[in-house]
């Protein structure tokens, strides 16, 4: 639509609504009822200003379509679908001051990935450091209480621990 074909409705309805008013002066006039111009001349032109916003119609959006929710099982990515990456990923969640995770269950967990990933053929050696990381956790306390001490395992150093476990797995895909 053009200026013009917006501006002429409302136009004709401001027309309409000063007419109006000038046709309640007359009848008020005839009725000896003496009203001055300005006022019903304001509410003609109030009313044809809203006669035209109620006219005129805004655009509508389509309505929006939030996505189906999915409840099936395997909703979740394909990394986490295998129970030794959540159980993992579950750990590596806690692993905050104060909270269940240690350093040990962490080893713990890294000990039960390195147990299966044994089991393939010919699996490669683990490092040195993964190797007395995973001794230390399965550790159990000696005859009076003490267990080995497993230092904290930093963020670089986990990353490595977790590439060298799926290793094998990542020259399969």
């Amino acid at each position: 639509m053009t200026l013009r074909d917006d501006l002429l409705p409302l136009l004709w309805r401001l027309a309409a609504g000063a007419g109006l008013a000038a046709a309640v002066i007359v009848v008020a006039g005839l009725f000896d009822l003496h009203l001055s111009w300005p006022v019903p001349l304001a509410v003609g032109l109030a009313v044809g200003t809203v006669l035209w916003i109620i006219h005129m119609e805004a655009d509508r959006d389509e309505p929006l379509h939030h996505p189906d929710l999915d409840l099936a099982a395997d909703y979740a990515l394909p990394h986490a679908q295998d129970m030794r990456v959540r159980r993992l990923e579950d750990a590596v969640h806690g692993a905050q001051p104060s909270r269940r995770m240690t350093a040990r269950s962490l080893g713990q967990v890294l000990g039960e990935i390195a147990d299966e990933r044994a089991l393939a053929p010919d699996p490669p050696a683990l490092s040195s450091g993964l190797t007395t990381l995973i001794e230390r956790s399965r550790t159990p306390a000696g005859p009076d209480g003490s267990v080995p001490e497993v230092a904290p395992i930093d963020r670089r150093t986990l990353h490595r621990y977790l590439h060298e476990l799926a290793a094998r797995e990542e020259r399969d895909r």
